[in-house]
């Protein structure tokens, strides 16, 4: 081999690490970007609930007309950024550190009865319904010793 071909090969060794790295730190930078953008969404979604929301004695009944309309209104949003994070999940786009960090606090909201009452009075409504694997995956976080709610025809 001459010295020619080995500065050739030498450089196009670098060029290759080169874009690697190049390539490698694009990922990372459209992942935090994503994530950024997601918990962007996810909270000036949850700005919009009453505190109480959280609580385990949460009626959505026991709230004025207006103020279901509103929360209803913003659940939904909820539910479809989760139905958005769970397809990106599925297709390969988010990495599994990342889907497990959103998994658990989907799951966390999703045990709570207000998330449920919503469920049920959103769910029909929406394209939710045709994929079974998403309803299954929210309705895996009910506890089914809780007081019933609306349910679904």
């Amino acid at each position: 081999m001459q010295t020619s071909d080995i500065i050739a090969l030498s450089a196009l060794s670098i060029s290759i690490l080169s874009l690697w790295l190049q390539n490698s730190g694009s990922q990372k930078q459209i992942m935090l970007s994503n994530f950024l953008e997601y918990t962007q969404r996810y909270q000036e979604i949850i700005s919009h609930f009453p505190k109480d929301v959280i609580n385990q004695d949460f009626d959505i009944t026991s709230i004025p007309k207006n103020d279901q309309e509103s929360l209803l209104r913003y659940m939904w949003m909820y539910f479809d950024l989760c139905y958005e994070e769970y397809h990106l999940h599925k297709l390969g786009f988010i990495n599994s550190n990342l889907w497990k960090l959103w998994e658990i606090g989907m799951k966390s909201a999703f045990s709570r009865p207000a998330f449920q009452q919503s469920w049920y009075l959103i769910c029909d409504k929406t394209t939710y319904e045709p994929d079974l694997d998403f309803v299954k995956f929210v309705e895996s976080s009910f506890h089914p010793h809780q007081k019933s709610y609306v349910k679904r025809k």
